[in-house]
């Protein structure tokens, strides 16, 4: 009859005596011992590849099958546009003519000469001068064509509002004289106030 006895595993410095039974137990691989159940150690399994449908099937959410809207008809817009510029256009070129016959020789001599007018003065008032700080000059000026056409109104320190007409014409070519056929103020009442000098 042999006894058993106790066998003793050093691991480095330490010493520890194992009991009967567990030396007499076949030793077992240590990753074996710690492995996790169910799990054979195999190969590293393959890297599944992510695609569309599989990320589609996991998350619904992640996209969403509808059909694409239709591109918006941008011909309103355009058309507005158009017609905004077309009108800022033309209110910007009228305003630029009649600024440049309010500037022009005829109309500062017109209205210096009715200015100077004793018998405009003495209807109108002294220090006669345009109705406001832009006024609209009706009619129209040629130097090239040889004419003159101007329609205005004036106003003196009366605050009479008269209107100013002159109308005349070059005879000749571009170094030709200048003929007045009418340059008078009308007043409220129809009269014609003759500023021909």
């Amino acid at each position: 009859m042999s006894l058993s006895l106790p066998r003793t595993i050093q691991f480095g410095r330490l010493a520890r005596t194992l009991p009967p039974r567990l030396s007499q137990q076949p030793a077992v691989p240590l990753a074996c011992r710690y492995s996790t159940q169910g799990t054979a150690a195999s190969a590293p399994a393959e890297p599944t590849q992510r695609t569309w449908e599989a990320a589609h099937a996991k998350n619904p959410a992640f996209a969403v099958e509808r059909e694409l809207p239709l591109p918006r008809s941008r011909k309103r817009e355009v058309g507005i546009f158009i017609a905004v510029a077309a009108v800022t256009w033309g209110l910007g070129t009228v305003i630029a003519f009649n600024y440049q016959r309010m500037t022009s020789t005829p109309v500062t001599a017109a209205l210096f000469t009715a200015r100077h007018n004793e018998e405009v003065c003495s209807e109108l008032g002294r220090q006669l001068n345009f109705t406001s700080s832009f006024p609209w000059i009706s009619g129209d000026i040629s130097h090239l064509k040889g004419f003159v056409d101007i329609e205005f109104d004036v106003v003196g320190d009366k605050d009479i509002v008269g209107r100013l007409v002159l109308s005349s014409r070059r005879t000749g070519k571009q170094n030709g004289e200048w003929h007045t056929i009418e340059f008078y103020v009308r007043t409220p009442d129809g009269r014609k106030l003759n500023c021909n000098i």
